[in-house]
């Protein structure tokens, strides 16, 4: 495959997962329909997250973008994994889960600002896009880790 196809299918690959995300967010209320989308939004995040490490191998030119999107990606499925497994404030050992969560969401920030200084063009946008997500996703985290430790 070409590298521009390569490019396209990372780009397309995360847009589709993070309107799938948002999909889910929504439909929140109605729990079958919120299933259909996290499992949805599960598919795609695990597909896109092979192509860009199968385009990062690929790909010379470009690195730093799949590099980005892999960083991106593994936060995410940290959160995956935490939904699957049914992670609530009654969780035992919940804290181990957010230690982990914490450190791969921040090296993974760490890592697409760097990626977002390395990368030229129109490609710019997607690292940078990446980063607000992923800084918003942290900062709802840390509120819900917060309410979950208070003491009522």
């Amino acid at each position: 495959m070409k590298e521009k196809n390569w490019l396209w299918l990372v780009i397309t690959g995360v847009s589709l997962f993070g309107l799938f995300i948002f999909l889910s967010v929504v439909t929140m209320n109605t729990d079958t329909v919120q299933r259909v989308f996290v499992i949805i939004s599960e598919v795609l995040g695990v597909l896109t997250l092979s192509f860009a490490i199968a385009a990062w191998m690929k790909d010379n030119t470009r690195p730093w973008v799949y590099i980005g999107t892999v960083a991106f990606l593994c936060s995410w499925i940290m959160i995956a994994v935490a939904y699957e497994i049914g992670l609530s404030a009654n969780t035992d050992n919940g804290w181990v889960w957010f230690l982990f969560y914490y450190i791969i969401a921040i090296s993974g920030i760490v890592v697409m600002r760097l990626s977002s200084g390395k990368v030229f063009g129109k490609e710019t946008l997607l690292p940078i896009s990446m980063l607000f997500v992923a800084g918003i996703q942290l900062v709802y985290v840390l509120a819900v880790h917060i309410i979950w430790s208070l003491p009522f």
